[in-house]
Parts: C-alpha cells; structure tokens; sequence
C-alpha cells in the first residue's frame, strides 16, 4: 500500500487511515464546480469539519490540491505531474498513437480517430488525433466524462464487461438503455450485445454529436477483457465510408492488441 512519507516520516497520518474519504473529497471537484471550501466538502460529505480539514490538508500536501482564493481549494499542480507520467508511459496509449495515425489517413475529410477508456459509468477519451484540425471537434475531448449508452465509442464497450455488471446496470438503467436502442427487456439487451461482440464493432448516427457518424471497435488484453475503445467519428454524409472503415478499424483495435502484447 502506498504511503506518503518524508525524511522517513509519514506525512499526514491520517491521510491512509482516511483515504476513502481523500478520494471522496477529490471527486468533488468537477467543471461545474471546481473550487470547494473546508465547509463546503464537510457538509457535502457529511462530515465534521475537523475531520474535512484532515483530508484537505493531505491532499494538499499531496499536490492534489492547492490552497485558492477565499479559503477555497482548487485541482493541484501533482494532476499535471501525473497526467503527463501517463501521456509518456501509459502501455495503451504508447501501442496505439502510430496505429491511430495511420488508419486516420483513411478516413474523409473532417474525420477523428479517437482512444477511449472506461472510467465507472462513464467513458474518458485519452486522445485523438483529426485530420483537419481546428475543424473536426468533437465532444469525446480528452479527460471529458462521457455517456456509456450513446455513441459508438462508449457502446461497444458494453459487450465485454462482466454479466454481473451488465445485470447491475440493466436493473439500474433500464428505461436509458431501451431509450439508448440497446434492448426493452434483459434478454434483448445481451442478445444485441453478444450481436456486437460477433460483428466486432458499432455504428451510430449522431448519437452524441449531431452530422456524425460514430465507428467503434473493442480493445482488450490477452485475457479479451476490456481495456478500452478505437473509434472513427466522421461526418454523416460519409455513410459509405462508414462501411469501409469499420473492418479497417477493428483490424486496427487487433493490431494493438498484437503491439501490447509483445511489450
């Protein structure tokens, strides 16, 4: 278990003793909301202040967080420090950017390539690479969190998580994943599922971005369980395209894995 120490001291004791609760506090900070007081995270998490002042505090020290304006605290400068660590070392990305590139030179003008990951219920894009840029934006940004029922980049993801999972989200979200087109009941749910896993990828009409076509392909380790997605976004007038580049691309998502394996 990792610990924070300094001259071979634990910094902030408390900060493993209460480190589900560290972790709490740091997913408090959002777009919508990303400066937060001591006051703020106790009454959020329902906690003492003291006790919200103990995981700010270790975060603090951390570099998770840093000290802002009228006793509020912002996303500290160690997010940067470790977003750059997995831009240069992450063994998916590193697999993936040259086979991104090269499969982009086929697709139409205005076109993304991007790599996604699973993080809970939502899906994080870790990059893309576009053709036209300045002219190919989409809302799978980097770090953004996106829906895992719309789209093809998220959807194809879904036939390879664990049947208990898929049987949690389905007694959850029922009502979104018939909207989503996904199935009315859990037997035509995993029916279409195990139809996307035969065929090996999906294809969407503007389900997340109006005018675009969405193409995704599964990429998963040598145990086949998910480690992301490979995905086209072009625009809605390419449909024949679309049917092209989607053997292109699952053969690509393969290709990776192939890459990742040899490391």
């Amino acid at each position: 278990m990792l610990s924070l120490r300094r001259n071979g001291k634990p910094v902030c004791g408390g900060f493993m003793a209460g480190s589900d609760r560290a972790i709490s506090v740091l997913k408090l900070f959002t777009l919508e909301k990303p400066a937060w007081s001591v006051e703020a995270v106790s009454e959020s998490l329902e906690v003492s202040v003291s006790s919200a002042y103990r995981y700010v505090a270790a975060l603090v020290e951390a570099g998770l967080l840093t000290p802002s304006r009228d006793g509020q605290y912002v996303l500290g400068p160690a997010i940067i420090q470790y977003d750059r660590q997995i831009q240069l070392t992450d063994p998916l990305l590193d697999a993936s950017r040259g086979v991104m590139g090269d499969i982009l030179r086929y697709a139409p003008p205005d076109s993304v390539v991007l790599l996604c990951r699973l993080f809970h219920d939502t899906v994080l894009c870790i990059h893309q690479v576009v053709n036209h840029p300045g002219e190919a934006g989409v809302s799978y940004a980097r770090g953004r969190p996106m829906p895992l029922l719309q789209g093809a980049t998220s959807k194809i993801m879904l036939p390879y998580l664990p049947t208990r999972d898929l049987r949690q989200l389905y007694k959850e979200r029922a009502a979104e994943i018939q909207a989503a087109g996904l199935g009315g009941s859990w037997a035509d749910f995993r029916g279409g599922l195990s139809e996307m896993r035969r065929q090996g990828y999906v294809i969407t009409h503007s389900e997340v971005d109006l005018h675009r076509i969405g193409i995704g392909a599964a990429v998963l380790d040598e145990q086949r369980r998910l480690l992301g997605s490979l995905s086209y976004v072009i625009p809605d007038t390419e449909e024949r395209a679309a049917t092209r580049l989607a053997p292109l691309l699952s053969a690509a998502a393969r290709e990776i894995e192939v890459r990742l394996g040899a490391r």
